[in-house]
């Protein structure tokens, strides 16, 4: 038993740690994707607001947004899945969807994750770099290695469109090593 354990865990800590780094570190609030990393953060990296506004009637769902960040870094999926289920139902946040298939991708339903992942998404899996990682992932552990190499050919592409220099060139770096050591 301990030995099951501890080998799920060998295998889902490296899975996990990448999908919850974008998920710890999204957007600078301004709708683009962007990793800032600070000494104070227990992950090294800011959380910094999701998709942006996201319809939040008041400051509670920003405030459970903040909280199931904070459970996703601490490794307390449980409470992070049973405080977005909540969250879901009150909201149509594309972030609690992301962070929600983040929570499901390390509990180890992939079929749930890449629910969450597409609904995080905009129409064709195409945004946030994050999310799209966080589905191509999925689609490994569901054995749908081509979709997953569809979507890394949509990251390299949106990579090369973005050049360098524009404010996503970090998060897709990212999640393009993500889903290529996946893929490896």
């Amino acid at each position: 038993m301990l030995e099951e354990f501890v080998m799920r865990l060998t295998i889902l800590f490296p899975i996990l740690c990448a999908v919850a780094v974008p998920a710890y570190a999204q957007q600078n609030g301004t709708g683009i994707s962007g990793i800032h990393f600070d000494a104070v953060s227990p992950m090294g990296v800011v959380p910094i607001t999701g998709f942006g506004p996201d319809n939040f009637k008041g400051g509670n769902r920003s405030t459970s947004l903040d909280q199931a960040r904070q459970l996703i870094a601490s490794g307390d999926l449980m409470q992070a899945d049973k405080l977005l289920a909540t969250v879901i139902g009150e909201t149509p946040s594309r972030e609690a969807r992301f962070l929600k298939g983040v929570t499901k991708l390390g509990l180890g339903d992939a079929a749930s994750a890449r629910r969450y992942f597409e609904q995080s998404l905009y129409r064709g899996r195409n945004g946030h770099p994050g999310a799209m990682s966080g589905l191509a992932i999925a689609e490994i552990k569901l054995g749908n290695v081509d979709a997953a190499r569809d979507i890394l050919h949509k990251l390299q592409y949106q990579q090369e469109k973005c050049g360098h220099s524009c404010d996503r060139a970090g998060s897709l770096k990212q999640a393009v090593g993500v889903v290529e050591k996946a893929l490896a």
